[in-house]
């Protein structure tokens, strides 16, 4: 997609300035320090006599001291380290993330306000890549992340968004300067329906926001039904109940990562994704092949069936 877009935060290392968590480096390195305080003072039979309290005895006031104070220390490196998330796009969230995105000029969406006093708000997720994005929305010369950022800003039933121009090497070609949007709604099977067509399209083509001499089109994604059928193998039929709950868990989210345009769906994806705690092996049922996503299609789940059967493994399994 844009330069911008294309590059996954995910796939980011943590900043360098996050240290590793742990109790027990804190506690010996602070022991450590003890010791050596210690020396400075007493002789060396004292000390050994303190140092076995602190590091032997349970339950002696030193030993208490000391945990108490690398568990102190322990959550001030771990508020240390939500602080440097908390400026980096990639990490930051919730409150953190609203001052980044206010920084670039971009505001989270209230998805329903119905409840004023529980909104539903943008997911971090959502508005972290419209903040990617919006650098791309500065330029006035029709770049495939400025269509895509203004047309996730126009509605928010716009799920996904596919730009495509005459580099995109489809066939029919894209003639030069008539760039064809592609829209998936959040409604229903993903069908955009003339009014929010209709939306993107006026909110897109505001003089300050597109070539004077692009031409755009809008249209609707064409959803590609398919449904997930699979016969879970499993060993332990006493924690089948919830076995099942997770594999179902794990295929809605599955399916809701999948809401894209022009994504291809792969069975082995889908076999990975039931692959959950407790599950031997997965047996695929529907879709019965890969399916073809075109660039100007999306895929549609129309249903989640799963079925649990027990299979003997032999001792290796008692």
């Amino acid at each position: 997609m844009s330069r911008f877009a294309a590059l996954d935060l995910t796939t980011l290392p943590d900043p360098t300035a996050i240290g590793v968590l742990d109790f027990d480096a804190i506690l010996e390195a602070r022991l450590v320090e003890l010791e050596a305080q210690l020396a400075e003072v007493f002789d060396a039979p004292k000390v050994a006599e303190v140092m076995a309290l602190a590091r032997n005895i349970a339950a002696s006031p030193m030993r208490y001291l000391n945990e108490a104070a690398a568990a102190r220390e322990l959550y001030l490196e771990n508020r240390i380290n939500e602080a440097v998330r908390s400026v980096f796009l990639s990490t930051a969230r919730g409150d953190d993330l609203d001052q980044i995105g206010a920084n670039r000029g971009v505001l989270r969406k209230v998805l329903d306000d119905s409840d004023p006093d529980n909104p539903v708000m943008e997911s971090d997720e959502a508005f972290r890549a419209r903040i990617q994005l919006v650098i791309e929305a500065w330029s006035p010369h029709g770049t495939e992340g400025s269509y895509v950022y203004w047309a996730l800003d126009a509605d928010d039933r716009v799920v996904d968004v596919a730009v495509y121009g005459p580099n995109h090497g489809l066939d029919p070609a894209i003639p030069p300067a008539e760039p064809k949007m592609v829209i998936l709604s959040s409604e229903g099977d993903g069908t955009a329906d003339a009014a929010l067509l209709d939306a993107v399209f006026q909110h897109c083509t505001t003089d300050k926001r597109r070539p004077v001499a692009d031409k755009l089109t809008v249209v609707s994604a064409q959803p590609v039904p398919y449904a997930i059928e699979a016969v879970l193998h499993v060993t332990t039929p006493e924690t089948a109940s919830a076995v099942q709950a997770a594999a179902q868990a794990a295929a809605e989210a599955f399916v809701n990562g999948r809401i894209r345009i022009g994504r291809k769906l792969y069975r082995t994806s889908i076999a990975a994704a039931l692959s959950v705690q407790g599950v031997v092996d997965v047996e695929l049922v529907s879709p019965a092949a890969d399916l073809e996503i075109g660039p100007f299609d999306a895929p549609h789940c129309t249903g989640i069936t799963l079925t649990l059967q027990s299979i003997t493994g032999g001792w290796r399994d008692v």
